[in-house]
C-alpha cells in the first residue's frame, strides 16, 4: 500500500506574513485581527493575528528546505486571492504574482508537487465591504474571474486544483454566528445563502477549468470539505438517524449536491423549510460533478473546535478517521480519495508530537489509513499531513502548534526546529515509499 504523502502549508493568512508588503490588499481576516474589541471566543486582535504569523512570505526557501527534509511527494499551499488582486478584482498585482511563481518554481526543482487552494478564508475586504462578501450573487462571477487569473498564470505548474477550503465555516460562522471573519451575525438564514453561493462559485470553477483549460494543463480540480465523525448515543434506530442528520448538516451540506445530484440533502430540506435556498433544476445540473475526486480534511478546525453542539444532534463526536472514510466511500458512490489535512494539535508550550489528539498515539493514523485501504476498499490515493509548520490558528491564535517544524515566534527570522513528529513522518515516509 503506497499512498503519496505530503504536507500542508496551512492557509496563505496562517503562514505567509507580509500584510502589508508587495503591494498586498487587506483581507477580512486582516480586518477582523485589527478590530478594537474581541468578542468571547473569537480571534485575538492586533498582533497577534497574522500580520507576521511564520512570516514565509520573506522565508519561502525555508519552507521549501522543511519539505525537502521530510521526503515528502507534495505541498498544499493556499493563494492569497488579497495579494494577487488587492481590491477582489482585476488589475493583478505583479509581486504577488511573482511571489507564487518563485514558489511553483522551487516545488518543480525538486521533484514536489504542488495541491493548490484558491481560497481559504481570506476574502478581499474590498469584496465584502462593496458587495457584502458571499452573501451576495456577485461572488461567483467575481471568483471565477479570481481563478482564471491562476489558471492562466499557474495551471502549467499544478495538477491539483482546490477551489475553496471548509465552506462550512466560511458560510457558518463567517455569516450566520460572526466567529469568524467577517464577522456577520446573520443568523441561519444568512448562512446558508453565503453557502449556496459559494457552491455556486465552485461549480463556477469547475467548468472553467473543464472547458478551457483542462486540455492544455491536463489537472483536475476539487474543493476541500471538512467533517467530524459521529456516534449513536444509544444503539437505537432514532439515534442512528440522528447521526446521519448530523453527517448531513455538515459534510453533506456541501458534498452531496457535488457527488450526487446538485441538490441538498433531504434532512435539510425537510428540517429546515423557508431558511433553505433552492437550486433549478438547470442548477442542480451545473452543480451535480463538480469535484474530481473527494478532497477530504478531518481534524482540529472543524472536527473538534468549529462544529456547533447542535450539529451533533444529541449524538457523540469520535475521533475515527476509518469510520468516516468507509461512510464517504458508501455515500458518494467509492469517490478516489484525497486526504488533503489531517492533524491534532499540542499546547503551544509543548514540542511533541502533532499527529495525535489527548493520548491517541503517533503512529496510530497510519494503521488507520492502511486498513480503510486494505480491509474496506476505500480508494485513497493521497496523504496530507497539517501542517509543515506553526501558524496562526485561527481562534485560538498562538495558544495551540500543529506544525512538524516548530516556529521561534519570537526571533527575528522565524527559525525552524524540527520536532519529533518531523522524525516520525519520515520513517512513515520511507516505510511507505518501500
Amino acid at each position: 500500500m503506497a499512498v503519496p504523502t505530503g504536507a500542508g502549508a496551512g492557509a496563505a493568512y496562517q503562514t505567509e506574513g507580509g500584510w502589508r508588503q508587495g503591494g498586498k490588499g487587506a483581507s477580512v481576516w486582516d480586518t477582523f485581527a485589527h478590530r478594537p474589541a474581541t468578542p468571547p471566543g473569537s480571534a485575538p486582535p492586533g498582533p497577534l493575528g497574522g500580520d507576521v504569523a511564520s512570516d514565509s512570505y520573506n522565508n519561502l526557501f525555508r519552507d521549501v528546505e522543511g519539505l525537502r527534509r521530510l521526503g515528502v511527494s507534495h505541498y498544499r499551499f493556499s493563494l492569497s486571492w488579497a495579494r494577487l488582486l488587492p481590491n477582489g478584482t482585476a488589475p493583478a498585482n505583479p509581486a504577488g504574482l511573482a511571489h507564487y511563481g518563485r514558489l511553483l518554481a522551487r516545488l518543480r526543482e525538486l521533484g514536489l508537487e504542488p495541491v493548490v487552494t484558491l481560497y481559504h478564508w481570506d476574502l478581499p475586504q474590498a469584496l465584502q465591504d462593496a458587495f457584502g462578501g458571499w452573501a451576495s450573487p456577485v461572488l461567483p462571477r467575481l471568483f471565477r474571474d479570481y481563478a482564471e487569473l491562476c489558471f492562466r498564470h499557474f495551471g502549467g505548474q499544478v495538477r491539483y486544483w482546490l477551489t475553496m477550503d471548509n465552506p462550512y465555516v466560511v458560510a457558518w460562522h463567517g455569516y450566520g454566528t460572526g466567529r469568524l471573519p467577517p464577522g456577520v451575525r446573520g443568523g441561519p438564514r444568512l448562512g446558508y445563502l453565503a453557502a449556496h453561493h459559494l457552491l455556486q462559485a465552485h461549480a463556477k470553477v469547475w467548468h472553467l477549468y473543464n472547458d478551457h483549460f483542462r486540455e492544455a494543463q491536463r489537472g483536475q480540480v476539487s474543493i476541500a470539505l471538512s467533517s467530524h465523525w459521529i456516534k449513536p448515543q444509544h444503539m437505537t434506530e432514532k439515534n442512528i438517524k440522528e447521526c446521519q442528520k448530523s453527517l448531513d448538516f455538515v459534510l453533506g451540506w456541501f458534498a452531496k449536491p457535488i457527488f450526487i445530484d446538485g441538490d441538498y440533502p433531504e434532512s435539510m430540506r425537510s428540517n429546515l423549510s423557508s431558511l433553505l435556498p433552492e437550486f433549478s433544476e438547470a442548477e442542480k445540473k451545473y452543480i451535480k460533478g463538480t469535484a474530481d475526486f473527494f478532497a477530504l480534511s478531518f481534524g482540529a478546525t472543524l472536527s473538534f473546535q468549529l462544529l456547533d453542539s447542535h450539529m451533533k444532534f444529541q449524538q457523540l463526536e469520535s475521533i475515527s478517521l476509518r469510520q468516516l472514510l468507509y461512510w464517504i466511500n458508501n455515500e458518494y458512490n467509492k469517490p478516489q480519495i484525497f486526504i488533503v489535512e489531517n492533524s491534532w494539535f499540542v499546547s503551544a508550550l509543548l514540542l511533541g508530537c502533532n499527529l495525535q489528539r489527548k493520548n491517541e498515539p503517533c503512529d496510530k493514523f497510519g494503521f488507520v489509513l492502511s486498513s480503510a485501504i486494505r480491509y474496506d476498499g476505500v480508494n485513497v490515493f493521497g496523504y496530507t499531513v497539517w501542517s509543515l509548520l506553526d501558524g496562526f490558528e485561527w481562534h485560538r491564535g498562538y495558544s495551540i502548534r500543529r506544525g512538524l517544524f516548530y516556529v521561534d515566534f519570537q526571533s527575528h527570522d522565524k527559525k525552524l526546529m524540527p520536532k519529533s513528529s518531523v522524525l516520525f513522518y519520515q520513517k512513515l515516509i520511507e516505510k511507505n515509499v518501500h
